[in-house]
């Protein structure tokens, strides 16, 4: 029989603010939800999750942008996303992605660590915003980023801390010393599990101490996992902060190792997320061909009326992929108009085809300018 694995997600985070010797149930990450004519999805990496610092329209449009930088980093694996010049262009939109929002009144002080004034609890408002996976698949291929598909291993997390009384493993049973991996697995669109303890686990932590992967491995397949995460937590010399050193193997091979430092500990557990998403990302997300960018004529039809203008004109302007468009011709029912783009022709209509104002016309010729008409 399997020992029993907890499993750790953003919604065991709710309770981790109690006691150590509390007692949690494991908790499953959503199965994928399957969509007609595409791969099936994982729709919680299309979730994004952020502070919002006023109740304001202008913070409410940059809560909804970083929610959505949040998103694409969980589904490239690339911590620096965001960075992409097609990405910074859609961020400026990032409503037009959203499918669903909602706002949420964090716990108090004394719960989840924020600031007190004057002993009275400063509570935090969360904005939690659901994204449309078709634009934002889109967004990502329009980009030239990979895509980090939802087929992710969940390692298990063997932990041990020296907080100068010697090594100790931390187990399920502890789940708000390892909060802030969680957290920012979650961030990273990447889950873990927590070994339940046992004896012969707890006899094993000069092993996890020593970085050696190889004889943890067959602990691991206990729980029915091949990839684990073993890491070390210690003041850093000179009292000066704690580091943290980590390695990450599957079925016995090492995919990564690496190491940081920082004055806060909690700072210093996050890191293993961060660098097993980096590796695991690295390994297994799949760039799309987006060929190369060019200008192309397109013919816009359909329109009747100034408000059809308007409305086709201002949805290619905000296109993240549309770097430029000139208009070429005006007739009272369509445009013609040269736009620059930041990728191939293919993927510009592809990226249209994933929207809900503009379709391709199937009867234009292949050959003749490609034209599309307003939904």
């Amino acid at each position: 029989m399997r020992p029993a694995l907890t499993v750790l997600v953003s919604a065991a985070l709710l309770a981790l603010a109690l006691p150590a010797a509390a007692q949690f149930e494991p908790v499953d990450v959503p199965a994928p939800t399957a969509v007609a004519g595409a791969p099936a999805r994982d729709l919680a990496l299309y979730v994004g999750e952020t502070e919002l610092m006023s109740q304001g329209a202008g913070e409410r449009r940059a809560a909804t942008a970083r929610a959505l930088a949040q998103v694409l980093v969980k589904l490239t694996g690339n911590p620096l996303a965001a960075a992409n010049p097609v990405v910074r262009r859609a961020l400026g939109s990032a409503a037009s992605f959203a499918t669903a929002e909602q706002t949420s009144e964090g716990e108090s002080s004394d719960q989840q660590g924020n600031t007190a004034i004057g002993g009275v609890p400063v509570y935090k408002t969360r904005l939690r915003v659901e994204f449309d996976p078709g634009k934002v698949d889109a967004l990502i291929a329009g980009a030239g980023l990979a895509y980090w598909g939802p087929d992710r291993p969940r390692p298990i997390l063997w932990l041990a801390i020296d907080d100068g009384r010697g090594a100790r493993l931390v187990n399920s049973q502890q789940l708000n010393v390892v909060k802030p991996l969680a957290t920012r697995g979650t961030e990273r669109g990447l889950s873990f599990g927590l070994p339940s303890g046992t004896a012969v686990e707890q006899a094993a932590v000069d092993t996890i101490w020593a970085q050696n992967p190889a004889p943890m491995q067959p602990l691991t397949e206990r729980y029915g996992n091949q990839t684990q995460l073993l890491g070390r937590l210690y003041r850093a010399e000179g009292g000066a902060g704690w580091t943290a050193d980590w390695v990450l193997s599957r079925a016995g091979n090492e995919l990564s190792r690496w190491s940081f430092t920082d004055p806060s500990p909690q700072r210093a557990i996050a890191s293993g997320a961060d660098g097993a998403a980096d590796a695991i990302a690295r390994r297994d997300a799949v760039a799309a061909n987006v060929g190369e960018p060019t200008r192309q004529v397109v013919r816009i039809a359909g329109l009747g009326g100034s408000d059809d203008y308007l409305r086709a004109m201002g949805y290619l302007q905000t296109l993240p992929v549309v770097r430029e468009l000139v208009v070429l011709e005006a007739t009272p029912d369509s445009l013609r108009l040269q736009l620059d783009l930041a990728v191939g022709a293919e993927a510009f209509a592809n990226f249209v085809a994933a929207g809900d104002t503009l379709s391709a016309d199937p009867a234009s010729p292949g050959d003749a300018t490609p034209t599309f008409r307003l939904r």
